[in-house]
């Protein structure tokens, strides 16, 4: 039942909403022109790829060939695609099946504070037992030094 009380109480994270949220703004900070040039030195695998990656070159050139207006409105023009796309592709249900990554996290965590748990208690198991001794010890030799001093006493009364 405290289970259920802790999940009713938890806030719900939507990662998919951040995750895609975050993608859709590191598109909008993306360098369009390096990205393509990475692109474009990857090895194709197979003749559509090399395709692209013709089609990727001449973009390259008349990237170069445009002025710094044109280049501006280019970059930003991809950028909107890119993060249009990203944004339909998120929408759909089946893109980011993200459903068992919230109880993953949960249960990592719960791992992990059982673990840093046990941890604290063996460590104050070992205190308390090694103190006990420590504290019996000095009980020892207090009761020894107390006996030794009524042995002298009772010596020096005969």
């Amino acid at each position: 039942m405290a289970d259920e009380a802790m999940e009713v109480d938890a806030p719900k994270l939507n990662i998919a909403t951040v995750i895609g949220e975050k993608l859709t703004e590191s598109i909008r900070n993306l360098d369009v022109l390096s990205m393509i040039k990475k692109m474009i030195e990857q090895v194709p695998e197979d003749e559509e790829a090399e395709g692209v990656q013709k089609k990727l070159k001449d973009v390259i050139e008349q990237y170069n060939a445009m002025s710094e207006e044109e280049r501006e409105e280019f970059a930003s023009k991809m950028k909107e695609a890119l993060a249009s796309k990203l944004a339909l592709k998120l929408q759909d249900s089946n893109a980011f099946d993200m459903s068992g990554l919230e109880t993953a996290i949960q249960d990592a965590i719960r791992f992990h504070v059982m673990l840093i748990g046990g941890g604290i208690i063996l460590f104050v198991i070992l205190l308390v037992f090694f103190g006990y001794k420590l504290y019996k010890s000095i009980k020892d030799k207090e009761i020894k030094r107390e006996e030794k001093k009524r042995a002298k006493q009772m010596k020096k009364k005969k």
